[in-house]
């Protein structure tokens, strides 16, 4: 099968494309011709060597993590899934191909009103926003919640799962365009952060309480703001440092505790013991278009380089995927 390739660690080396056997669905798993393959700033992470999780990986390896297709064969004890299913998953041994392995308990099925493009937008995005939300905020219908970068691949997952939750969601655009969108998806207000004051305006849509939530995806740049955004008792969500924007976020002690406020990380790897029930929930708000992915680039699986060079450009909307 054709697939692309991380040969060393760093940006300097480019995505390499080539072959690769195809892979071998053991227990439990099932093999997916992919359809589609979104491209996240989780890859480009451990591609840079800069994520825990490349210190596990053997060079070269096969990029990407989330996937949608077509079952081909499943392992042993494998049911619910036969050839030809239509599914979206998380795939730990790469998604830049043209096949590729899920574990079947941690597989969606993809509704048959949505794109393949669409579905390959789900798992990273949709699971944190779900993580961020549900879990760890424990987000209550009427909580105010701000979402930072709202037009990213978690950010309008995140304004659309809040809406749903019966929040109030507001959000920050770095564009006109990008507004648009958080609005399109939810958002009851859209802070243009090039154009306005984004502390001001949040002061002034909550009558000076601040949110009760912020989603914060860009932790690098913003979250020393967004801690000074939470009501007391607020919770700063991180989901991001920010794509390229380094390891590194700072905020004032004293703010956060004057506020009581939590901070409060995340690592979607660790949902896996809850991903059958999280997928069970899921399952009917995506078969009644609850919630939808906006897929903004479609890109050949040949193109990976240049995929992930305008994922770190932010010159983008929703998500961009590969069509191997």
């Amino acid at each position: 099968m054709k697939a692309v390739f991380v040969t060393k660690f760093g940006l300097d080396t480019p995505l390499e494309a080539g072959d690769a056997p195809d892979p071998k669905p053991g227990p439990g798993e099932i093999l997916v011709r992919v359809r589609a393959a979104g491209v996240n700033p989780l890859e480009v992470s451990v591609r840079q060597g800069a994520h825990p999780s490349a210190k596990l990986l053997k060079l070269p390896y096969i990029c990407g993590t989330d996937i949608a297709g077509e079952v081909e064969a499943a392992g042993e004890g494998v049911q619910g899934f036969k050839k030809g299913d239509r599914v979206w998953g998380r795939t730990a041994g790469g998604a830049y191909a043209e096949k590729a392995l899920l574990a079947a308990a941690e597989t969606g099925r993809l509704p048959s009103a949505m794109s393949f493009a669409e579905g390959a937008s789900l798992a990273i995005p949709l699971l944190t926003a779900w993580n961020a939300l549900v879990i760890k905020a424990e987000a209550q219908a009427g909580d105010a919640v701000l979402v930072q970068g709202g037009a990213g691949g978690v950010g309008h997952m995140a304004i659309q799962l809040a809406r749903r939750m019966g929040c109030r969601v507001l959000a920050t655009a770095s564009s006109d365009e990008k507004a648009d969108l958080c609005r399109q998806v939810g958002a009851e207000a859209v802070i243009n952060y090039r154009k306005e004051d984004v502390a001001a305006r949040v002061m002034e849509l909550t009558g000076g309480r601040g949110v009760d939530v912020v989603v914060e995806t860009v932790a690098a740049e913003n979250l020393a703001t967004s801690v000074g955004l939470t009501c007391v008792n607020g919770k700063v969500i991180i989901v991001g440092n920010g794509t390229g924007k380094g390891g590194q976020g700072t905020f004032p002690l004293r703010d956060a505790m004057g506020r009581d406020a939590r901070i409060i990380t995340l690592a979607s790897g660790f949902l896996k013991p809850r991903l059958p029930e999280i997928l069970r929930r899921l399952d009917p708000i995506l078969e009644s278009g609850g919630i939808r992915a906006h897929v903004g680039r479609e890109m050949p699986l040949a193109q990976a380089e240049e995929a992930q060079k305008v994922l770190l450009s932010g010159k983008f909307l929703g998500k961009i995927v590969l069509k191997p």
